[in-house]
């Protein structure tokens, strides 16, 4: 009787630690001290591999039977904990230039139970032994996939968007002239990929970012994205330098290379791009299969 009450001791105090993350202190070898939130390693999203990682430490509590059960003791603890700090990370994520996951789930409580419910499968990615019976957790999820199927938004199928025209002088009498020969760097060259350079205009990541020509055209966007493609690698990929974006697999061998010229939205998620360069996307079919298939990579600060 005495080994069944205790062992419905232990089970109770572990559910308490997985919902409070704290007990009370109690006597022993070890003393029991409560992970606090200056105990957690700070996680984040990497948006070039488009994954979301949170790390929290556990700690061994005094009942454990052994070392191997207090070791177990404490990745759960530190694996909940670090749950916790995941679903924090990605409530601050930018969906677009408006919308915040934490927006979408506030919003939406279908959303908001899913998102949830994705978190807590994150997997344990690492464990790391501090000593003492602490043990530093580390859990991932995919910011793509299931997570951003949540998130996106469903849209008709992406219709390629018009190429950018230049006004002209009022029409005069009709004149047979000759059509305009193409610009020869559009149709000359073939592009595998995007990179834009936006360093030092403030450009944040976000899950749905989109290109903008000066007059606020979507040059880049659902307009003309596949959405599966965004879900299976997300709507662009992220580096801090120029030569890594441009060897980044994402754009393979041969991408154009072009230089933002402003920040846009709320969120400043939106880049800006020359009309010049807006026009060299829009007017060459190969390019737009390009970007249909979301091989874009973005430079940030």
């Amino acid at each position: 009787m005495a080994s069944a009450r205790t062992r419905m001791a232990v089970v109770a105090l572990v559910l308490a630690l997985a919902v409070a993350g704290s007990l009370p202190q109690a006597a022993g070898a070890q003393q029991w001290t409560a992970p606090k939130p200056t105990d957690k390693v700070e996680g984040g999203v990497n948006w070039t591999t488009q994954v979301i990682t949170a790390a929290a430490i556990g700690v061994a509590p005094p009942y454990a039977v052994s070392p191997e059960h207090g070791r177990a003791l404490a990745v759960q603890a530190g694996a909940v904990l670090a749950r916790q700090e995941l679903l924090a990370i990605a409530r601050g994520m930018a969906i677009d230039s408006r919308t915040t996951v934490q927006a979408a789930m506030v919003a939406n409580s279908v959303t908001e139970a899913r998102v949830s419910g994705v978190i807590r499968g994150a997997q344990v990615v690492q464990t790391r032994d501090l000593g003492g019976g602490a043990v530093e957790v580390t859990v991932a999820v995919p910011a793509t996939g299931e997570f951003a199927d949540l998130l996106l938004p469903r849209l008709p199928q992406a219709v390629p968007p018009a190429a950018i025209v230049t006004p002209g002088p009022a029409p005069g009498p009709a004149v047979a002239t000759p059509a305009p020969a193409p610009r020869p760097s559009a149709l000359a060259s073939v592009f595998t990929g995007l990179v834009i350079d936006a360093r030092g205009l403030g450009v944040k990541p976000a899950m749905a970012p989109k290109v903008l020509s000066e007059g606020g055209q979507e040059v880049y966007g659902f307009s003309v994205v596949d959405r599966n493609w965004v879900i299976q690698q997300g709507m662009a990929g992220y580096a801090k330098d120029l030569p890594a974006a441009q060897a980044h697999s994402r754009v393979t061998d041969k991408p154009l290379t072009v230089k933002a010229v402003a920040s846009s939205g709320t969120n400043k998620t939106d880049v800006v791009i020359s009309n010049t360069d807006a026009q060299l996307l829009l007017g060459s079919g190969p390019n737009l299969e390009f970007l249909g298939k979301a091989r874009v990579m973005l430079v940030v600060d």
